[in-house]
C-alpha cells in the first residue's frame, strides 16, 4: 500500500497529482524546509474521533472544532452566473469541517495557502473572493446559512454564527473544482474572524466543506410478492434490483435471496404465468462479453427459483440482453447501476 499525503496548506510544496482513488498526492518537502507557523493552542483539543478530510488537510496549528459527513447528500457551493457569485446545490459524498486558527495567524494568510494548496493540485477555482472583494459583492451575506446548513456543523454554536449576518472581519472565501474519473470534485473554504469577547476572540475561523462524487448503492430494497404480481398484471413486466452479482460474475450473492424468493411467491400466486427473465448489464467493456454474461446471470436466476425455490422450469425463459436496453444513461454510476437488472417478462 502506497503512503498518500492530503493536501496541506501551509508546507512548501511542488504540484500534486490525483491518484486512481482520487485523493490528492502532495509531494511534500523535506520538514527542514517547512514555513514556520504559530503553534497549536493548547487549551484547545480536537473533537474526539473526528479527522481531517482525506483530501484536503487543515491550515496547520489549526484545531478541528465541529466535523459531519454525509456518504450522500446535497449542499450549496459558490459558483458565477453572469460575473456574479450564486449559490448552486451540488450533490455527493459530503466532508465539512470547522476549524479554530491558531492565535496570531491573519485570515488572507489562511485563504492563500489554501489557494495555493488547491490550485497546486490541479483545481480550478470556480469563485474566489478576499475581503474587500468579497464585500462588494456581498458574498459572506450570501453563504451566511451555510454553517447551520451542514451536517455536524450545524449544532456547533461558534461554527453556526461564523457569519453572523453577513458582516463579520475577515470573511475570505474560495470555491474550487477538479474532474475526477466518477465527476467533478468539489472544495471550498470560507472564513471570517471571530469579533466576539470569548476564547476564540480574534481568530480566523474556517469553514471546509468537500463534495466528491457518489451515487446511491442500488438494490437495498426487495420489491414483495404482492407489487411483482400486480405489476405484472399492470405493466407485463417488472424491473428488479435485489438480484446482486460480483463484477463479471456470474453466481448469485447470499443477499439475493430474498428477492428471489418474493419472485417465487409472485410466481406461484400466478400458477399459469409463464414469464421471461431477461439480465441487462451496463455497457462497460466489450459488448459479446456483456451478452454473454447477461444470458448466464438470466440463467442463473431461473435455475435458483427452480432448484431452490419450487418453481416449475418449464415456466421460465432465461435471456439476456446485454446492454440493449439501458433505463438510464450509461454516462455516469447512477444511470450504469439502474441499467444493471434483472427483468420479469411476461410471456
Amino acid at each position: 500500500m502506497h503512503n498518500t499525503h492530503r493536501i496541506h496548506p501551509t508546507l512548501p510544496r511542488r504540484p500534486a497529482h490525483f491518484s486512481r482513488t482520487g485523493r490528492v498526492l502532495l509531494l511534500a518537502a523535506a520538514l527542514s524546509l517547512a514555513i514556520p507557523v504559530a503553534a497549536a493552542d493548547k487549551t484547545m483539543r480536537d473533537i474526539p474521533g473526528a479527522k481531517d478530510s482525506p483530501l484536503l488537510s487543515r491550515y496547520e496549528g489549526s484545531v478541528l472544532s465541529a466535523a459531519g459527513d454525509d456518504p450522500l447528500g446535497f449542499t450549496r457551493l459558490v459558483d458565477v452566473e453572469g460575473g456574479k457569485p450564486v449559490l448552486r446545490q451540488v450533490e455527493g459524498r459530503i466532508t465539512n469541517r470547522f476549524y479554530v486558527a491558531p492565535k496570531g495567524t491573519g485570515a488572507l494568510d489562511v485563504f492563500r495557502n489554501y489557494r495555493q494548496a488547491l490550485e497546486a493540485a490541479g483545481f480550478q477555482v470556480t469563485y474566489a473572493c478576499e475581503e474587500l472583494q468579497c464585500r462588494k459583492d456581498r458574498t459572506q451575506r450570501l453563504v451566511a446559512d451555510l454553517p447551520r446548513e451542514a451536517r455536524g456543523i450545524g449544532a456547533d454554536v461558534m461554527a453556526r454564527s461564523m457569519f453572523n449576518n453577513g458582516d463579520q472581519p475577515g470573511f475570505n472565501l474560495i470555491s474550487a473544482r477538479k474532474a475526477g474519473s466518477n465527476g467533478d470534485i468539489r472544495v471550498q473554504v470560507a472564513m471570517s474572524v471571530d469579533s466576539g469577547s470569548g476564547a476564540t476572540a480574534g481568530r480566523v475561523q474556517q469553514l471546509l466543506q468537500v463534495v466528491e462524487p457518489a451515487t446511491a448503492q442500488a438494490g437495498k430494497v426487495t420489491v414483495d410478492a404482492r407489487a411483482i404480481g400486480d405489476t405484472l398484471r399492470r405493466d407485463g413486466k417488472i424491473a428488479l434490483y435485489g438480484v446482486h452479482f460480483d463484477t463479471s460474475k456470474a453466481v448469485l450473492k447470499p443477499d439475493s435471496d430474498g428477492q428471489l424468493e418474493q419472485m417465487a411467491q409472485a410466481l406461484k400466486a400466478a400458477r399459469d404465468s409463464r414469464v421471461f427473465i431477461v439480465g441487462h448489464t451496463d455497457n462497460q467493456g466489450d459488448f459479446e462479453n456483456n451478452l454473454a454474461l447477461s444470458q448466464r446471470r438470466a440463467q442463473a436466476v431461473a435455475q435458483a427459483l427452480s432448484t431452490r425455490f419450487g418453481i416449475d422450469a418449464s415456466r421460465m425463459t432465461a435471456r439476456g440482453v446485454g446492454n440493449l436496453a439501458p433505463v438510464a444513461t450509461n454516462a455516469d454510476e447512477a444511470g450504469r447501476a439502474r441499467t444493471r437488472r434483472v427483468d420479469l417478462v411476461l410471456r
